[in-house]
């Protein structure tokens, strides 16, 4: 399989497969009526950004709606004017704009009359301050008899006027992808971009930061891999520490440790800082590993008490495992069970036990 780097820098790249929106497919395809039909359908797809709306409908058009022309109508930071213009554009590429904008309305209804293909119109990222062209756009689409789907964000239904709202029939709310689905899509594009084989781990790794620092939006999948891809020359050397460094230049996953919990540090427990010292060493000693499994953590952690003759046991690692997850200090996988990692630097942590350890007396 080739490389292919539209999956990282084409905004209108497409997967072969819509992984986990059959039902929404499904609905879709229910939704719109056909060509002959006089019943139009004015349909809104909403929810979170970066989860996939554009994509859905721009999939569903090119596998769905072959026979019908797709004018596509961006609506984000634009004027009245500026997308009716570019309605009228996408139908008629070397129309020069009116001055007047009720011209620009009757040459849009003249166009769309006269059109020998049955028209879908495409409206992308509505909100509230374009709510008005919108309405007036589904307006239109009801008196001439044609079809529209529209992408908004989560909310805006409740922000529609009546106005807009007496014209539009359907509003789709796009879910969550879940923790298992998110890891499918993951893995679907890293195949695309990294045909090689990647393990198993370093998949699961992107999918469990994103899980993590984000709100398991596809669009997050995208910018981690743009982040990673100039940092690797093979997959091959694709690790954990490059994966981390792509989140620091990362809009969304940047995470600043320092920040979160350097005020919080000195009030750690003596064994929590006990285990954060086997977190380090464990990742020092074992550089390429992603993941610590329960067992060899609490391992490590016994052998770092028994180096300060401190007499641990099973119940302090458990509440100092507890303290560590709860504060962040390490996080759990949510593909393996008792397997975890860190987004800190293994270094990281035998820094903190160098500024905390004076701290505390640690008596056998």
């Amino acid at each position: 399989m080739a490389t292919s780097f539209d999956a990282l820098y084409n905004t209108n790249y497409l997967p072969a497969k819509l992984l986990h929106r059959d039902h929404e497919l499904a609905t879709l395809s229910n939704l719109i009526p056909e060509p002959s039909s006089t019943q139009p359908m004015n349909i809104l797809v909403h929810g979170s950004f970066g989860i996939g709306r554009t994509t859905l409908l721009r999939f569903f058009g090119q596998h769905e709606l072959g026979q019908y022309r797709r004018p596509f109508v961006r609506f984000e930071g634009k004027q009245s004017t500026e997308i009716v213009s570019d309605a009228l554009q996408s139908l008629l590429p070397i129309h020069t704009p009116s001055s007047s904008l009720s011209d620009q309305w009757t040459l849009l209804k003249r166009v769309v009359r006269k059109s020998e293909v049955p028209i879908v119109f495409v409206f992308d990222d509505v909100n509230a301050q374009t709510s008005g062209v919108y309405g007036k756009f589904l307006n239109v689409c009801k008196e001439i008899g044609i079809s529209s789907m529209a992408t908004a964000p989560r909310y805006f239904p409740r922000q529609v006027d009546p106005n807009t709202s007496q014209f539009l029939d359907v509003a789709l709310e796009l879910e969550p992808f879940t923790d298992h689905q998110l890891l499918d899509i993951v893995k679907q594009r890293v195949a695309v971009v990294f045909p090689q084989a990647i393990p198993s781990q370093i998949t699961d790794f992107m999918a469990d930061l994103i899980c993590i620092l984000d709100f398991q939006r596809p669009a997050t999948v995208v910018e981690l891999l743009q982040n990673l891809h100039p940092l690797i020359s093979t997959p091959s050397h694709i690790s954990a520490d490059l994966i981390r460094q792509s989140c620091l230049n990362s809009r969304t996953l940047h995470y600043d440790f320092w920040s979160g919990h350097l005020s919080s540090l000195t009030e750690l427990d003596a064994t929590v800082v006990l285990l954060l010292q086997a977190i380090g060493q464990y990742f020092v000693t074992h550089p390429g590993h992603i993941y610590v499994s329960k067992v060899n953590l609490f391992n490590q952690f016994e052998q770092v008490s028994e180096e300060i003759s401190f007499s641990s046991s099973s119940q302090q690692f458990s509440r100092a495992l507890n303290m560590v997850l709860f504060q962040d200090l390490l996080l759990q996988s949510r593909y393996t069970a008792n397997n975890y990692f860190t987004l800190l630097p293994a270094e990281g942590y035998l820094e903190i036990v160098e500024l905390l350890l004076g701290e505390y007396r640690f008596d056998p």
